[in-house]
């Protein structure tokens, strides 16, 4: 409340100011900070959005997916990398690497070079121009504190440094880093013709994402680091960032730390990273405040989120300086569609500028979503993507009548054994409460529908709890759709149920059945004309229907994610049923491990023409991996000659 009742006072003091500032409002698509405000075209501005790390290297396609998912969403910011340092042009002496070929920042010898070409700062001029597109502005960070994509610690390896916050203090560093600074911000974007610093696309500059005494472990913190030593060279950084660019905001890009209890046990109070988010956001040069939000990295629990952005907020507003909520995170899936409002709730209640939640991630090349790496990934459009989009519309807009929003529910059993969900309990409503009872099992249909069959069991809603029943030695995931009402009679978005049906101890781990279709199955996305897959019933040696394999140059086919990772640590040897065509064909098994998706193969076989055999592959002998890392196994692909048709069923493990 305070916040609005400085905004309102902001408002009036304007209006009330010498006629040049009100005849003449800047219009000119920058946002720019008129006090503890943040204005575009003479208007307040504030706004909801997200954050994609990769979009700096991938292609132009999954560029403009994920910013027109942003806009369709209603997102108007988004914040992204602008920064991809490596060693030496070979890759050598890189302390990350370089992605899909692509390298901002290179080691020519002597200094730091920059690459401008197609492989290089191309890509974050298509960046630049997609968001340009769709309206949508950035907020990007200039280098990182962690080591993916180089960050600090590639500039201390340069420098042959020994500790990660030598970046903030040697002389040398700190004049390199100016000098990218001053190449990004001088650039002239190739797709539109207009330098860096003058495209009002850009809503922000960031000195840093996460800055901190400490990295990732690359080169140690040295024991001098304190507060003292991030605030002065933000200090020195921002100067110089207004110095070359006077029409952008500069943002620490903070995780919101503070030094309000240097004795006490809190390190995200007692200065314990030498960050000091009220000191930063205090220098001269530095237009908003930062922080960021992740209760599971930091030992909180939710509920302790909405103090933290509160305090924030308030302390913001002391300052006289905006605020943004840059990242915020939850691993929970089954209780973030509540928890993402009440802290949006409470972002709006204070009057904060705008929250950009992690991450909001598209489309790949091969028509299949870009993998959930880190846990966090919201899709647009999904449940907790518009309530995210509510949030934003009700921070800009106010409060309106909207109708709830229904999230996606998951659940896992044994074959032949049923199990409950509670659906609303996820699911929200708007200055209302939803109702149990008024689920729809069947939103197609006309009425309220409290059981439906689909293809692997029953669902039967009784008092607000519904009941999946499987069907007799179904394996595998069965989904209803449904929706919910709230106290005022509004209909939510329709959601799912989804239902994992696993073995019992001692079956068969089934892979793939086919009896639903395809199962994601596809070639591999790397190749480029390996062949099709299709449902068969012409091949079902267990159930109805196998899987046929048309190849043309042949190569790798499976599913590149798996609905979730698959333990095979345990177990000794996969298994599937083979029937070749006429020219027959070699075959493998490989699967990809970890957070890495790290590669795993088999040993090679053959199979002739018009062939019926069960492949057998014996995980603890013909694998290129051993056990540990078959416990975690994401995706799964067999090889197949070019210029066949063969059929496949019953990928099981055993």
């Amino acid at each position: 409340m305070i916040r609005r009742i400085l905004a309102v006072c902001a408002g009036l003091a304007v209006m009330a100011s010498a006629g040049a500032a009100s005849a003449n409002p800047r219009h000119d698509g920058f946002v720019t900070r008129h006090g503890a405000d943040l204005t575009l075209d003479g208007r307040q501005f504030r706004f909801a959005g997200s954050n994609n790390y990769y979009l700096m290297y991938r292609s132009p396609a999954m560029v403009d997916d994920v910013f027109a998912d942003a806009a369709g969403a209603g997102f108007n910011v988004m914040r992204t990398w602008g920064f991809l340092d490596i060693g030496n042009q070979d890759d050598t002496g890189s302390v990350h690497h370089k992605e899909n070929g692509v390298y901002f920042q290179y080691w020519d010898g002597t200094r730091p070079a920059y690459n401008d070409g197609a492989d290089g700062l191309q890509h974050l001029d298509q960046v630049v121009k997609s968001a340009r597109d769709k309206g949508v502005k950035l907020v990007i960070p200039l280098t990182n504190n962690w080591s993916a994509f180089g960050g600090m610690d590639q500039y201390v390896r340069w420098r042959g440094g020994t500790h990660h916050d030598d970046f903030y203090t040697d002389p040398v560093i700190r004049g390199w880093y100016k000098d990218w600074i001053s190449h990004v911000l001088n650039r002239t974007n190739s797709l539109t013709g207009v330098k860096y610093k003058d495209d009002p696309t850009i809503m922000a500059w960031e000195l840093a994402n996460e800055p901190r005494c400490g990295g990732s472990g690359v080169y140690p913190r040295s024991a001098t680091c304190t507060d003292t030593t991030i605030t002065a060279w933000a200090a020195d950084i921002s100067a110089h960032i207004d110095a070359v660019d006077g029409r952008h905001l500069v943002s620490p890009g903070d995780e919101g730390f503070l030094c309000t209890d240097r004795a006490g046990t809190d390190f995200t109070l007692n200065c314990a990273d030498g960050v000091d988010s009220a000191a930063l956001a205090a220098l001269p040069a530095i237009d908003f405040m930062s922080f960021h939000l992740y209760p599971d990295h930091w030992n909180k629990d939710p509920a302790w989120g909405t103090g933290w952005i509160s305090s924030h907020v308030r302390l913001a507003d002391r300052l006289r300086k905006p605020v943004l909520l840059g990242e915020f995170g939850l691993l929970d899936k089954a209780t973030r569609n509540v928890v993402y409002q009440q802290w949006t709730d409470a972002a709006v209640r204070a009057g904060i500028d705008g929250f950009l939640y992690w991450i909001l991630s598209g489309v790949q090349d091969d028509g299949t979503d870009y993998p959930d790496y880190d846990g966090f990934t919201v899709y647009c459009p999904s449940p907790v993507c518009t309530t995210i989009a509510n949030a934003g519309d009700e921070l800009r807009r106010g409060q309106r009548s909207r109708p709830p929003v229904a999230d996606h529910d998951t659940a896992q059993t044994l074959r032949d054994e049923p199990v409950t969900l509670t659906p609303a309990a996820n699911d929200i409503a708007y200055r209302s409460k939803v109702k149990p009872s008024t689920i729809d099992l069947d939103p197609a249909a006309a009425g309220q529908q409290t059981t439906v069959t689909v293809p692997g069991g029953a669902f039967r809603l009784d008092g607000g709890v519904v009941t999946f029943t499987p069907a007799a030695g179904f394996v595998g995931r069965a989904v209803a759709s449904y929706t919910i009402r709230d106290q005022a009679g509004r209909t939510s978005n329709p959601a799912e149920l989804r239902v994992t049906v696993k073995n019992r101890p001692g079956d068969a781990l089934v892979l793939a059945s086919f009896e639903t279709g395809t199962e994601g199955w596809a070639p591999a996305s790397w190749q480029a004309d390996a062949g099709t897959v299709a449902q068969t019933t012409e091949f079902h040696p267990d159930g109805a229907a196998g899987l046929r394999i048309t190849t043309a140059d042949g190569g790798w086919f499976g599913v590149a994610g798996l609905p979730e990772p698959v333990d095979l640590s345990g177990r000794s040897v996969l298994r599937y049923e083979l029937r070749t065509g006429a020219t027959g064909t070699s075959y493998s098994i490989a699967v990809q491990t970890g957070d890495a998706w790290t590669w795993c193969q088999s040993t090679w076989g053959y199979a002739g023409a018009a062939t019926t055999t069960t492949v057998e592959v014996d995980l603890g002998t013909a694998m290129s991996c051993d056990a540990a890392a078959l416990a975690d196994v994401r995706a799964v692909y067999l090889w197949f000659d070019g210029n066949g048709v063969h059929d496949i069923d019953h990928l099981r493990a055993q």
